[in-house]
């Protein structure tokens, strides 16, 4: 059964967007039945006398006020806030569909019906731009894409009714009510508006962004050195002139095959009626799809190939001879097609293409190109007609000549449009501040420019050497720079470092110098570190490989990482569907998500131009709506379609269930239904972070053919993993006596590890250090998946009541949280504060040595955990969550101490 949700579903609405979307549907419908029943009145006038004389002389005339029209408007827009021009727009419209309702009644003339053409032109106009106008503030990139195809339809079944009742009143007598009707649609359309501008921040704000490069040419100082909005403007230009030319050629064919207006008027009626109900059907039902499928290029190009296509084809038919019938047909398919394609297709997408520009940029272009530029197309089309109109011998095929011209130009101009409009889209995200790509290019590389030296055999033994000197935190600056000096001599010691079954601590190490190596040799080190399965190597190595430029044959290696990690990202949001969103193994899974986030955009920087990558990265982070928006369109359309559906349904914010319905579109449904649990610890850490694999080994309760995954968790180096895993069993022997037996018939040690593990119960176990973290304010941001990483770095200490921990002066090194007991901070016999559980001090230590600011007291029988600077600074390495969540409560405590 379709529910109201479903269908908004279907046409790519949000639950949040729905009261929006219906505003804007209401009020383009309202501007339709308007428009649409001024132009039926002075289309009535204009066919009745001469139409090849009358038809170009109405499209000059109201190209011209056109012109005009769109000069007022530019200076209102620059002088009145979006709220008010708006709302004066539609007064203004209102007045003037007044003064054609009095033109109608008063005159009958050539002169009063080419007025009213070029009245119903500027409404036209006017209200596009009125409409366009509050929608581009109100929508981000993204959801135009989504919903301008559906907002813009609300105007199609108007105009489908405004051509029906073309078909029924043609009489001069009933003109006046369908002016009388436009009237009211349009004061209705005013109530409307009010109603959006009360529910919507409305206001075209600048924001900060980098200068553009001046232009040299006069046509790019008039376009603001902006070549988007220049290319954009030319297109348009071409397409309203051929636009304007096959209506005109529509209409006087009509006029030639049927000389009595009332068939005229049903003809034209039907055929726009039609042309109408076919746009609303493609653009409410199948515009999103298209789009998605096609991309935004290949939409832009469509209506400029298919016209041409359509010109071209009356060559074929004048050679062929085709009769009055056969041309009538094919000016009508013409008309129809090119309309269906401009409304349904072409005006949607083309309206997306000013969105990656600033707010005042973007109404700035969009009624330059509208206001100016479309009516200069119109007026051009005008006054070619009229000048072939008297020459009957070339008026058949000499406009299809400069159509042709104009179509082929038009579709040169939106090719290279697509161009400007991804560069407006990565400008938009750039740094408001930073060295140009001139710059970047100039700076120095490192070691990565050392002459390749022959290896001699002492050189790779000292190289060895030095590498495993990497692990000595005192001893590896000076190693560090000895193996850059080295160069290529040390990347096999390195790469040797790099291989399975070291130790993490050498592997991030040996990958932090491979990666300012910038040598071949060193990147293919990295690129192998890259293959193996583990992510925490995956990542170090992705770091790495940051200051290195794509290689394009090793692209499928990172392609097909790309698959993985997008199959992993499957696997746990499909687990998320049916977990639930709430939960610890939930909130562990929220963040193997988002490491899988950060390792997609490192392969893609492979893959891509870096530049572009990070900047999209960067965006997708960003706090506001509109950076997050230009973020996904570039990747949009940078990286392959079904890449950039699986990242949206990782970054997406909709249910699990619905991300998961979207993966299994693109990557087929999974094959295996293992519960999420049971996943978790057959993967391991090959795959997960200890602390999503203890989550799961507390919460999973195995079956006998699962055991076996279970076994090497109990002799787990990871204090934390062999915790999780004895705890559970323990909890089994009491519930699952079958499942315990076969535990120790698999492992006949463990009930002497279930012994050692109750008799260190005197110690705080690692979960519950993670939760003291946790609670205490400098980590109560940063995940438990992270905190894990800290548990092995805290040392448990105890001080009597009245024992001095340090005393003011000291040389700090060293941060306290304090898990039992009173700890007071005094300056001389003055007590400053005292730190209960969960509180730390000290500090300041993690980030300087520097002498101690105060003296600190046990003042009762106090158990702490001590952090050292020089562990920790290994971990902030590792997880940089860490040092921003310390930097945020720092700046948190410099703003209470400035205030006070």
């Amino acid at each position: 059964m379709f529910t109201s949700s479903t269908w908004y579903r279907l046409l790519g609405v949000r639950p949040d967007e729905t009261r929006t979307v219906w505003l804007f549907f209401l009020h383009n419908f309202l501007l339709g039945i308007g428009t649409i029943l001024v132009y039926v009145a002075a289309n009535v006038i204009l066919l009745e006398n001469n139409p090849e004389r009358n038809l170009p002389l109405a499209y000059g005339t109201a190209a011209l006020a056109m012109m005009a029209a769109g000069r007022v408007y530019t200076h209102f827009e620059h002088h009145l806030v979006l709220q008010k021009l708006a709302g004066r727009v539609l007064i203004a419209v209102v007045a003037l569909a007044g003064v054609l309702g009095a033109l109608v009644f008063l005159g009958h003339s050539v002169a009063a019906a080419v007025a009213i053409m070029a009245g119903y032109r500027v409404i036209y106009l006017l209200t596009n731009l009125e409409f366009w106008g509050v929608s581009a503030v109100v929508f981000d990139v993204r959801q135009s894409k989504r919903l301008f195809g559906l907002i813009s339809a609300g105007d199609m079944p108007a105009k489908a009714l405004g051509a029906g009742l073309a078909i029924i009143i043609h009489a001069h007598t009933d003109l006046l009510y369908l002016l009388l009707t436009a009237f009211a649609a349009y004061g209705a359309a005013l109530l409307v508006v009010q109603a959006t501008l009360r529910s919507h921040d409305v206001e075209a704000r600048p924001v900060g962004r980098r200068q553009r490069v001046a232009g040299t040419s006069v046509w790019q100082r008039w376009f603001g050195n902006n070549q988007l909005v220049l290319s954009i403007c030319l297109s348009l230009t071409a397409i309203a002139a051929v636009t304007t030319g096959v209506e005109y050629s529509f209409f006087v064919n009509v006029k030639h095959k049927f000389h009595d207006q009332t068939l005229v008027m049903q003809y034209v009626g039907g055929v726009l009626a039609l042309t109408y109900l076919l746009a609303m059907l493609f653009k409410v039902g199948l515009a999103q799809v298209t789009l998605d499928r096609l991309g935004i290029r290949r939409m832009l190009l469509t209506l400029p190939a298919t016209v041409l296509a359509g010109l071209l084809a009356f060559g074929g038919l004048s050679w062929l001879g085709a009769g009055e019938s056969t041309l009538l047909i094919y000016f009508c398919g013409l008309y129809l097609g090119l309309e269906v394609l401009r409304r349904a297709v072409f005006d949607p997408v083309f309206l997306v293409l000013f969105q990656p520009l600033a707010p005042p940029e973007r109404l700035q272009a969009h009624t330059l190109a509208k206001g100016y530029y479309e009516p200069l197309g119109m007026g051009l089309a005008g006054l070619l007609l009229f000048l072939t109109a008297s020459h009957e011998a070339i008026a058949e095929w000499l406009p299809f000549v400069w159509m042709a011209l104009f179509m082929a130009g038009a579709l040169y101009f939106l090719a290279r449009t697509y161009g400007h409009y991804l560069a407006e889209l990565q400008h938009a995200l750039s740094q408001r501040f930073s060295l140009t790509e001139e710059l970047r290019t100039e700076l120095p590389d490192g070691p990565a420019t050392a002459a390749a030296t022959v290896l001699a055999p002492a050189d790779l033994a000292e190289a060895q050497e030095l590498t495993a000197l990497l692990l000595d935190k005192k001893r590896r600056p000076a190693a560090t720079a000895r193996l850059l000096a080295l160069g290529p001599v040390a990347v096999p010691a390195l790469a040797a470092a790099l291989r399975p079954g070291t130790s993490e601590a050498l592997a991030r190490r040996a990958a932090s110098v491979a990666g300012q190596l910038r040598l071949p040799e060193s990147r293919r080190a990295l690129v192998a570190l890259a293959q193996q399965p583990h992510p925490t190597r995956r990542e170090m190595a992705l770091r790495a490989l940051r200051g290195f430029a794509p290689v394009a044959a090793d692209a499928p290696i990172f392609q097909g990482l790309v698959e993985d990690e997008l199959r992993l990202a499957q696997r746990l949001i499909t687990g998320l569907a049916h977990l639930g969103s709430t939960g610890e193994l939930a909130r562990a899974l929220d963040y193997e998500l988002d490491r899988i986030e950060q390792r997609i955009f490192g392969l893609l920087q492979q893959l891509y131009p870096p530049q572009l990558i990070v900047d999209a990265q960067r965006g997708v982070a960003h706090a506001a709506r509109e950076r997050q928006a230009n973020a996904l369109e570039i990747l949009d359309n940078l990286i392959p379609r079904p890449w950039y559906q699986g990242l949206q349904a990782l970054l997406d914010v909709s249910p699990a269930a619905e991300r998961a319905q979207v993966f299994d579109q693109l990557l087929g449904p999974l094959t295996t239904t293992m519960a999420m649990p049971a996943y978790i610890i057959q993967q391991g850490e090959a795959t997960f972070s200890d602390w999503t694999v203890a989550v799961a080994l507390r919460q999973h309760v195995p079956t006998l053919g699962q055991l076996p995954d279970w076994l090497p968790y109990f002799n787990s180096p990871d204090a934390l993993l062999q915790e999780s895993a004895l705890t559970a069993i323990n909890h089994l022997a009491t519930s699952q006596h079958t499942i315990y037996d076969e535990a120790l018939r698999l492992l006949p040690v463990l009930p002497h590890l279930l012994m050692s593990h109750h008799a260190a119960a005197a110690h705080l176990p690692a979960q519950s250090r993670v939760g003291l973290l946790r609670h205490t304010a400098l980590f109560a941001e940063t995940p438990e998946n992270v905190l894990s990483s800290i548990v092995p770095i805290m040392q448990e200490v105890t001080f009597p009541a009245g024992h001095q921990i340090f005393a003011k002066g000291d040389l700090g090194a060293s941060l306290y949280i304090v898990y039992e007991g009173e700890v007071g901070i005094f300056n001389g016999p003055q007590l400053l504060t005292t730190f209960r559980q969960g509180d730390f001090f000290g500090e300041l230590a993690l980030l300087d040595a520097e002498p101690r600011s105060a003296t600190a007291v046990a003042q009762s029988a106090v158990r702490a955990f001590r952090l050292d600077q020089d562990d920790f600074y290994d971990v902030m390495e590792e997880r940089s969550e860490v040092l921003r969540n310390i930097l945020r409560v720092l700046c948190q405590r410099l703003r209470k101490q400035n205030e006070a």
